[in-house]
């Protein structure tokens, strides 16, 4: 089984918290009751902040959860009809391939990374190496045809962009995940909870009727998107936090020169959280203040690492897995986007 008793009984209590969070925060939104109440100064202030932190949270969560769901239903129909030795059989055997493979694999599931990390928890339980998923991961949310579409619609008035970012993404991708292949024991990468999903997940789609199978995926389906629902929540709490205590304005104050201005992106991208089907379009606004190393180092590690994905990730990933992966995307971005600045500008 994919889930105990136990942790079917936290989806239901989750289901209960989130419930009790959503509806009420909706109802402060929609009623703007900011503008019926007669406080001034600080109160008032403290009150604005409120309402932009909710604005905030619930533009996350309605970005993020379409997604969030399709990556599960993708991860439930390959737990119960993709066969083990059938993927294996027709992954490339050339550990460089194997990556430039799995570099692509987003054109075909074109979600964002909140969608991506259930398929590739799941494309690890079908005996995929942790150094594939690592690639697949970074790369799938950028390289696939809505993002860079969207892209290409944003800066269509200078369409470098759209290939530094697909050329860029790729390269950290697979260079990452090529640094994570020389560890022969792949297993140390994953939480204990990953190993016993790995140990006991068998072979579902062999001598199973369809009904059998549609129920097997419907239960995946639930436990999975009330275990990364749980974490998306948190994690689209903290971003919005973080984002009304510390306006991005500061940020942006911040990023004076070729390479400050590289790192205020990255933190700025970090610290949003905004979906790469659209991140496009909110990178713009700045393409009159910043380099287009900046904007690019906003676009390539935005879509690999943010609050959210970053807690998600901790799911399937140990702790000091998920900070290798972060240390890696934000050096090779930032050498990448700094010689874009300094040879171009």
């Amino acid at each position: 089984m994919i889930a105990s008793s136990s942790s079917i009984q936290r989806s239901h209590t989750f289901l209960k918290v989130l419930l009790s969070l959503i509806i009420p925060l909706l109802g402060i939104r929609l009623l703007g009751f900011i503008n019926i109440l007669p406080t001034q100064g600080w109160t008032r202030e403290i009150l604005l902040r409120a309402q932009d932190g909710v604005t905030i949270f619930l533009g996350i969560m309605i970005e993020a959860v379409p997604f969030l769901l399709l990556g599960v239903v993708v991860s439930a129909l390959m737990g119960v009809y993709v066969k083990e030795e059938v993927l294996l059989k027709y992954l490339p055997r050339n550990r460089f391939l194997l990556l430039i493979l799995l570099s692509f694999i987003g054109a075909v599931f074109p979600v964002c990374e909140c969608g991506n990390i259930p398929v590739a928890r799941r494309l690890i339980l079908k005996g995929l190496p942790v150094a594939g998923a690592i690639t697949f991961l970074l790369a799938a949310p950028v390289i696939n045809p809505v993002v860079l579409l969207s892209t290409w619609a944003a800066f269509s008035f200078d369409t470098r962009i759209v290939f530094y970012r697909f050329g860029f993404t790729l390269l950290i991708a697979v260079t990452v995940g090529f640094l994570f292949s020389f560890n022969r024991k792949q297993e140390e990468f994953l939480q204990e909870e990953t190993l016993l999903l790995c140990e006991h997940s068998g072979n579902f789609t062999s001598s199973k009727s369809f009904k059998e199978k549609m129920s097997r995926a419907l239960h995946i389906i639930y436990t999975e998107f009330f275990e990364m629902g749980q974490i998306l929540v948190l994690g689209a709490a903290i971003a919005a936090l973080t984002q009304t205590l510390v306006p991005r304005e500061v940020l942006l104050k911040l990023g004076q020169g070729p390479i400050l201005s590289i790192i205020s992106l990255m933190i700025l991208a970090f610290v949003i959280s905004i979906c790469s089907t659209v991140d496009a379009f909110f990178a713009l606004s700045y393409a009159n203040t910043f380099t287009n190393g900046s904007l690019l180092a906003f676009l390539v590690f935005g879509p690999m690492m943010d609050i959210k994905s970053t807690l998600m990730m901790l799911t399937t990933f140990k702790v000091k897995t998920v900070i290798w992966i972060i240390i890696l995307s934000a050096q090779l971005t930032l050498l990448l986007t700094l010689f874009l600045n300094l040879r171009i500008g």
